[in-house]
């Protein structure tokens, strides 16, 4: 019990000095946002050529949708 203790402790540790914010009370920190955007952004680049003029909207909405296809089938 008590490494498990330590290792939250020296995970947090961790977390801080790499600036990234802990999520509390279920918020989201503004670091795992930009994570998400920063990924979409990604995605958009890796599809433009088959998908031109997509928006982040639509994208985000198939992808999400393809995520819970993928989901269901398990």
């Amino acid at each position: 019990m008590r490494s498990s203790k330590r290792c939250s402790r020296f995970r947090r540790k961790v977390l801080v000095k790499r600036g990234r914010k802990i999520r509390r009370n279920g918020m989201t920190a503004e670091p795992v946002r930009t994570s998400i955007e920063r990924k979409l952004r990604q995605l958009q680049r890796m599809l433009q050529p088959c998908c031109p003029g997509i928006n982040m909207e639509t994208l985000f909405q198939r992808t999400a949708d393809y995520i819970f296809l993928l989901e269901a089938k398990l």
